[in-house]
């Protein structure tokens, strides 16, 4: 299994146009996995727990940090990580005139375990394209099975394409 990535174009220093675009990978997802699919995954690794359990110990857990984190508290789970808040503030000219009107956001941080910061060492990668040219690439391909679909037997098959790699497609890496 690989992370799949595609490329992009950035200014390399932002506000220094001059540097021109510099290639960048940009990662890309398989799929997204909901509470309920890896709530299945996790029973998939011979756990004594069904689907339910784990489910239910997990929306717990989500309601319990929370709780917490409205209390004030940072909630460090392990090799999971820690949990804590951070705020977005106006500012104000000095301590006296500040006031929590001036509290616009709370936001959730979330600091990754070792185990979970350092992916790096393990990561595989595989190029997948960007999600624009991937949608055009299934859109294409749909386009020449509905074509080949309305050939009548009997009849002469379109010419095949000289760039066509045959069946199995195109190794892209």
């Amino acid at each position: 299994m690989a992370i799949p990535y595609s490329l992009v174009l950035r200014h390399n220093q932002p506000g220094e146009p001059e540097q021109g675009n510099k290639t960048f990978p940009m990662a890309q997802y398989n799929r997204v996995m909901d509470l309920n699919a890896m709530a299945k995954h996790m029973t998939s690794h011979g756990s004594k727990y069904d689907k339910g359990d784990v489910m239910a110990v997990a929306t717990q857990l989500s309601s319990c940090i929370r709780e917490q984190l409205l209390l004030g508290n940072k909630v460090a789970l392990g090799d999971l990580g820690a949990f804590s808040v951070s705020l977005v503030s106006k500012a104000a000219p000095n301590a006296e005139e500040f006031h929590t009107s001036l509290i616009k956001q709370v936001k959730v941080k979330w600091e990754p375990s070792p185990e979970l910061r350092d992916l790096i060492k393990e990561a595989q990668f595989t190029f997948v394209g960007t999600r624009e040219a991937q949608s055009e690439a299934r859109k294409a391909e749909r386009e020449r099975l509905n074509a080949l679909a309305t050939i009548q037997p009997g009849t002469e098959t379109p010419e095949e394409d000289p760039d066509d790699e045959g069946e199995g497609g195109t190794n892209i890496e």
